[in-house]
């Protein structure tokens, strides 16, 4: 689960137009660290899931870091860097996936309330 950090913050004061400047750059930095078998999805309106079939908690956390450095940026407009928090869990092939997202969803605001532009594995 990637939650873009203060969202409300560049969204509200600075109009749609920069919220969507700001997802369509994180959607590239994602697109660009997938491989064919992976799946992202837009679950809220800055909330994405990206499912890594067959990939560790190790390496799911690894792709996710890779893009948190390159997604990382100073919007000049808006004086301020745009950055995502991160929460990663494995899905059990014989659990709910109602129940990995809502894992993921609690690591990633575990990331936040550890700081914001941060990764927590669950």
């Amino acid at each position: 689960m990637i939650d873009v950090d203060d969202f409300k913050a560049i969204n509200d004061p600075h109009g749609h137009l920069a919220g969507d400047r700001v997802l369509a750059r994180l959607v590239r930095a994602l697109r660009e660290s997938m491989r064919s078998s992976d799946t992202l999805r837009r679950f809220g309106g800055e909330e994405f899931v990206l499912i890594l079939p067959d990939t560790s908690i190790d390496d799911a956390c690894q792709v996710v870091r890779r893009v948190l450095s390159e997604f990382s940026w100073t919007m000049p407009e808006l004086d301020r860097v745009v950055t995502f928090s991160a929460g990663v869990v494995a899905h059990d092939p014989l659990g709910s996936m109602n129940e990995a997202i809502r894992r993921a969803d609690a690591a990633a605001y575990a990331a936040k309330r550890a700081g914001k532009n941060w990764i927590v594995p669950g």
